[in-house]
């Protein structure tokens, strides 16, 4: 039987994480510190990997020759150590710790504060000599011997001071003249004192949003009075099971909705309920002329219309009301795959197949060719027939990454077969495909395993996890069957729409809609990000995935 849902009122948990600001000891030794291996989490730029290790920029690219700017998450980059905390052991003979912000550093004798910031930390480590003044004096920086000729310009000039700078650091300079063999303080610049200073943390408001309850409609082609069901009616039930599941599931979690189902063939009546109106969100819509209607019931009622199988690229044009979840691939799609692709295989060998016959996926070949050549990354072509001849263009020591022209077993069955028979077990190959491998995967293991099959996708279900596993074991506890098996899973599919969109809309309220692109995404099978696909437009799911299938039976996904 499926679950019966009741609404119920709550509210949800909220918490705020306390930081605790730390000072610890600063301590200058000599250090020897070998290169990181940094893997790339979301969010993390070049420039916040450069300040959490202290190096530089350049630093990182240098170690990872072909590194551009964008980086990925999953990408694995060396850090090189730095030399921001390399000095001689006589630069420093005692570091103690004073209070939560300061610390005391004695050198030459001599005792100043200077703040615990990351900034200061490296301003200081980096100095060689630094000659510290006396606490009421200015902090110098280093000391410089006057040579002949110089004069007050030219060393303020040096060091990037003003004379007035250098004459409040040196007050005897006001009323005589240079001398060579002098030696005088040379200070910290106004920026470098800035840095030192301690930065005071802003108290971050959190801010507990009231709970909005989802009211929505669910209006898909489940076929009711079919006496005997069609395979599309059997898919939209499934579909329509998983968002009951994810339903019952959010309101073990304290929140409220409410849920109606309508079978798509009867939209004018649908539409023509008054209680309609009152709904917050619609998840449905497979016949286009269906989702057109609804776009328009949709936008004159200010509901959010989710439709989560058309791939038509005009589906949220002039629409601000509109979710597509299916993305058909375009240009930007495709390169943002290659950019993706080529970054996390930075050195390999790219080798095209024809297998002449069977070209399906010509157009997806024709498109990552392009790419390659605006890159300037170089690639080899060869015909199946001649695939005796690939040995000649296999690289040693290098991934030989292998993309056929053709995403059908019959083509997969037969390159395998082919490079098999060759025997270039001496070779790293790899190969590339789509989408459509995963429905045969469970078929071909040994294959998938020994030429670590990859491909990107908008949709992937890990067969290995534990997730899955718990899914499918609670579809078929909870409707006494399993889901259809599909490509995609619709009983997975419905589970992932209802677990963005009426969770999310749900704590974000009013608010949904601009946070959007920023909300997170629990997902078995479809991962959710959505954007605006223009200024005028609603918005399209653009999240990607990577698939992997590892040597040793692991299947690594990645969202990109």
């Amino acid at each position: 039987m499926k679950p019966t849902i009741n609404d119920y009122a709550t509210t949800l948990r909220h918490a705020a994480a306390a930081v605790l600001m730390m000072c610890m000891p600063m301590t200058m030794t000599a250090q020897n510190t070998p290169t990181t291996l940094h893997e790339v989490k979301a969010g993390e730029t070049l420039y916040s990997l450069s300040r959490k290790y202290g190096v530089t920029i350049a630093d990182i690219q240098k170690a990872n020759p072909g590194l551009k700017e964008n980086i990925l998450a999953g990408q694995t980059l060396k850090i090189p150590p730095t030399s921001a905390t390399t000095t001689t052991a006589t630069q420093a003979s005692e570091t103690t710790t004073t209070t939560a912000t300061t610390a005391r550093v004695k050198t030459d004798n001599t005792t100043v504060n200077v703040a615990h910031t990351d900034e200061a930390r490296t301003l200081v480590e980096s100095t060689p000599h630094p000659t510290l003044l006396a606490e009421g004096e200015p902090l110098c920086k280093q000391m410089h011997e006057v040579k002949k000729k110089e004069t007050l310009y030219s060393i303020s000039q040096l060091y990037g001071i003003t004379i007035d700078e250098l004459i409040a650091a040196n007050p005897p300079l006001k009323d005589k003249k240079l001398k060579k063999g002098q030696t005088i303080c040379i200070p910290y610049t106004q920026a470098e004192l800035a840095a030192m200073q301690p930065v005071e943390e802003e108290e971050e408001e959190v801010v507990v949003k009231e709970p909005v309850p989802v009211n929505m409609a669910v209006i898909m082609p489940f076929g009711l009075k079919q006496e005997k069901k069609t395979r599309e009616a059997i898919t939209m039930i499934d579909f329509y099971e998983g968002i009951m599941l994810a339903i019952s599931e959010l309101k073990q979690d304290g929140l409220v909705c409410n849920v109606m189902a309508y079978d798509e063939e009867q939209i004018d009546s649908i539409l023509a309920l008054p209680r309609l109106k009152d709904v917050k969100l619609i998840i449905g819509g497979k016949d286009q002329h269906n989702i057109e209607k609804l776009k328009t019931f949709a936008e004159d009622n200010n509901i959010s219309l989710v439709v989560p199988l058309s791939s038509a690229t005009s589906l949220v044009n002039n629409t601000r009301n509109v979710y597509q979840v299916n993305q058909k691939m375009e240009n930007d799609t495709y390169n943002r795959a290659f950019d993706s692709f080529t970054s996390m295989h930075p050195y390999a060998n790219y080798i095209f197949v024809n297998i002449e016959e069977q070209t399906d996926k010509i157009d997806y070949v024709v498109r990552m060719k392009n790419y390659l050549n605006n890159e300037n990354i170089s690639y080899h072509n060869i015909n199946f027939k001649e695939m005796e001849g690939i040995i000649e263009l296999l690289a040693e020591g290098k991934e030989n990454i292998i993309v056929p022209t053709s995403s059908t077993k019959t083509a997969f069955d037969r390159l395998v077969k082919r490079l098999n028979e060759l025997e270039l077990n001496a070779y790293d190959i790899d190969l590339l495909g789509y989408p459509d491998w995963q429905t045969f995967a469970d078929k071909e293991p040994d294959a998938f395993r020994k030429y670590n099959c990859m491909f990107f996708t908008s949709f992937y279900n890990n067969p290995n996890a534990t997730d899955t596993y718990a899914f499918n074991q609670k579809f078929r506890t909870t409707f006494g069957r399993d889901q259809l098996p599909t490509y995609p899973h619709y009983g997975m599919l419905g589970y992932d729409i209802a677990n963005f969109f009426v969770m999310n809309m749900y704590v974000e309220g009013e608010d949904f809609a601009a946070n959007i692109e920023n909300l997170e995404s629990r997902s078995l099978q479809n991962p959710m990000h959505f954007s605006h696909k223009n200024t005028w437009s609603g918005f399209v799911n653009n999240a990607m995935m990577f698939v992997r299938y590892e040597t040793d039976g692991k299947i690594s996904v990645k969202q990109l």
